[in-house]
């Protein structure tokens, strides 16, 4: 084998299809999304407090 040449990929099979893996991903995609978006609404929420705390005292103070 010589470097750059192509590989013959003609006799590989795989145990399962892009459909099995496309299904396999969002599976998974949906199992730790839920956890991601908790992470970032738990980084945010100080700011967004802070942020909603501050309209009401700007409002207030008029």
């Amino acid at each position: 084998m010589t470097l750059g040449a192509a590989i013959d990929l003609s006799g590989l099979s795989l145990p399962f299809s892009i459909s099995d893996l496309l299904t396999s991903v969002n599976s998974i995609i949906g199992w730790v999304g839920p956890f991601v978006l908790l992470a970032i609404a738990l980084g945010f929420a100080p700011k967004i407090i802070g942020f909603i705390k501050g309209l009401f005292g700007r409002a207030t103070a008029k």
